[in-house]
């Protein structure tokens, strides 16, 4: 999309398109969770009053028989069965009941039918036994298999409960009941007990087979989130929730049934409470296109607007680009107070900028071009000139030069012939100075030569008493080595010893083994001190043999220190020799020293007076070469001068040509 115009279209187009659908998701999500907000409102209070209907019906049934346990012909005892019979027989045929009974406190109970039965385990006996009207959770009959709830009320006589009143009634009412609950097309109602079990239900199959869903979510995952709701209600629980069952997603509103262990609960499917969305979804799609479209040409007629003034100005300043600054800038969007009017404005005064600044540069350029031939033909001439200056101080800066460098070679060779005299006296005077050093160093080391004699004499006298020594501690390593022998043969006879203390112990039985014991550590002690004796014994071998390597070593060194003195008596001999010579050489090497300094004090002076020579002439031939340079600069900035007053002038007759093509 090359064109503004359609970049806006779709720009805008998309944004009020997002806009138009966002509104209408975010109207669509709020008025679904409004109506899931008004819904668990009012599912849960259309349970609650369910379930309070069910609690009155239940609690009249229960009054209607505790008004008829409460007459005298039945609750005396003594009232023959045939009269109380005919009594109950009429408020089955009332009550819609299937039978009603009697019951003693033992449980036994005679039913209108003619039957007999023992319920004494039933929780409904015993609590109505116990003073409490109440009904039973549904029950399978076991005579045909039908669903049957029994209402219970105790009988009293004389605030002395005598029995039971017992009405059987169908099963099925209850489910009766719930179906009368109706709201929308498709709102029911079901009823469970405590434990999840149905007990009222439209599908009445489902009452029948005694359907628990909490038991069944435990093989059919899909269960359980009914199974969780069916937790809560058996808990007591009043509330609202949603499941899914049998593919239909459901919103479940629940109470409990007061004075029973039931919960009712309202269902009604998610698509019958969504499905006034429907046709706000369309309105709101419908009403999105109209807005989209109105907005579409609302964007259309803007856009065109702003492409008109945009086309314009590209127009004008695609004159401008060619170089005509004659044509005016269109009056029509040049009142307009957008940025299209002010781009125009804008264009108008860069255009009048444009012709001022074309006939400034014309103008100027004419100037300039004159000037620069005339300062073209002036730098020709100081050239010319410039160039005979630079050829005569050329000559005399190579003569300067020449002569400079003729001083400059005296001076080096001058300055070798002091450097190598300079080497010399520095040498002598090393000479003498290591001359001297050797002198003192010899003096010393004749001295330490004496020192290191003495040392030598006194070491070797150390050592014949160290070999006295040594001699003597072989003597004694022998006596050892005797004494050794002598506990080796006492711990054999102490050994001897204690086997025969062992032995007489043994013949001495009980009495002897406190003696047999201390037999016994004596001969350890003595093995002990043989193995001590045996290892001191090898020591004193080895100390023994390392006594006479000792021996034999330290006369060995006594000889090598004997040699030792000889050689350095020679060598203190030789000392005082060349102590002799040095101090013969040392006054020659004075000499020599001092005539060498005299010489050096005389070049100094040849030097200093040749190197003042040499200084004038560089000075006079650097100041030649510096004119010289000097010239030459000026000769080419002279040349330079010319060659840019050229390009100038060339430059200027190009620019006046470029500037000739404004039409202005």
């Amino acid at each position: 999309m090359k064109s503004i115009k359609a970049k806006m279209i779709v720009c805008l187009g998309l944004l009020i398109g997002a806009i138009c659908i966002g509104l209408g998701i975010a109207s669509f999500m709020n008025s679904s969770k409004a109506l899931t907000s008004n819904l668990s409102k009012t599912l849960p209070k259309i349970a609650e009053q369910s379930a309070s209907n069910i609690q009155s019906k239940v609690e009249g049934q229960l009054s209607s028989l505790e008004v008829l346990a409460a007459r005298n012909d039945i609750k005396n005892l003594n009232e023959p069965w045939d009269n109380k019979v005919s009594i109950l027989k009429e408020e089955i045929a009332r009550s819609g009941s299937i039978k009603i009974g009697i019951a003693d406190k033992n449980g036994d109970v005679q039913y209108t039918d003619g039957k007999n039965a023992n319920i004494k385990d039933r929780p409904y006996f015993q609590n109505a036994l116990a003073g409490k009207g109440n009904v039973s959770d549904p029950l399978i009959s076991k005579v045909d298999g039908s669903i049957v709830i029994v209402y219970a009320v105790p009988i009293k006589n004389n605030n002395d409960i005598v029995g039971v009143l017992i009405s059987t009634r169908d099963g099925n009412k209850l489910s009766e009941i719930t179906n009368q609950i109706k709201f929308g097309q498709t709102g029911s109602a079901f009823m469970i007990k405590k434990d999840g079990t149905v007990i009222a239900h439209s599908n009445k199959d489902l009452v029948m087979k005694l359907y628990n869903p909490i038991e069944e979510a435990k093989k059919d995952s899909s269960l359980n989130e009914l199974a969780n709701v069916e937790k809560d209600m058996g808990q007591g629980k009043m509330g609202m929730s949603k499941y899914l069952f049998q593919g239909v997603e459901k919103y479940v509103g629940y109470a409990p049934v007061k004075g029973t262990e039931w919960s009712l609960a309202v269902v009604i499917s998610k698509t019958e409470v969504l499905s006034e969305l429907d046709s706000m979804k369309v309105s709101v799609v419908a009403s999105s296109l109209v807005f989209l479209l109105i907005g579409l040409a609302i964007v259309y007629a803007v856009s065109t607007y702003i492409a008109k003034g945009i086309k314009s100005t590209s127009k004008h300043l695609d004159l401008l680009a060619k170089g005509d600054l004659t044509e005016e800038v269109s009056s029509k969007y040049l009142t307009s107070k957008d940025e299209v009017g002010e781009m125009t404005n804008s264009m108008k005064t860069m255009q009048h900028s444009l012709r001022e600044m074309i006939s400034r540069i014309k103008e100027n350029s004419s100037n300039i071009n004159g000037q620069s031939e005339n300062l073209a033909s002036v730098a020709e001439e100081i050239s010319s000139t410039t160039q005979n200056v630079a050829e005569s101080i050329n000559e005399i800066a190579q003569g300067t030069g020449n002569q400079s460098e003729d001083l400059i070679n005296v001076t080096e060779v001058i300055d070798k012939f002091s450097n190598k005299l300079s080497e010399m006296v520095n040498e002598i005077q090393v000479v003498d100075s290591n001359s001297r050093e050797i002198s003192l160093m010899a003096n010393e080391s004749s001295s330490e030569m004496n020192k290191l004699n003495q040392s030598v004499t006194k070491v070797s006298e150390s050592f014949k008493t160290f070999n006295t020594k040594i001699i003597g501690l072989g003597k004694n390593i022998n006596e050892i080595n005797e004494i050794t022998n002598i506990i080796n043969n006492i711990a054999g006879q102490t050994n001897l010893l204690a086997l025969n203390a062992a032995i007489e112990a043994a013949r001495a039985g009980e009495a002897g083994k406190g003696f047999s014991v201390v037999a016994d550590e004596i001969r350890k002690l003595a093995e002990q001190s043989k193995v001590s004796s045996e290892d001191i014994k090898r020591l004193i071998s080895e100390i023994s043999n390392n006594t006479d390597v000792i021996v034999q070593d330290s006369v060995e060194m006594d000889d090598e220190l004997i040699n030792q003195v000889g050689i350095i008596n020679g060598s203190i001999t030789s000392f005082g020799n060349i102590i002799e010579a040095v101090g013969e050489i040392i006054p020659k090497i004075e000499t020599v020293k001092n005539s060498a300094e005299d010489i050096d004090k005389d070049k100094d002076t040849i030097l200093s007076r040749v190197d003042g020579v040499s200084s004038v002439a560089l000075e006079v031939s650097a100041s030649a070469e510096e004119i010289a340079a000097s010239s030459e600069e000026m000769n080419a900035s002279t040349e330079e001068v010319v060659a840019a007053a050229q390009i100038l002038s060339s430059m200027t007759g190009e620019m006046l040509e470029e500037v000739n093509k404004f039409k202005i």
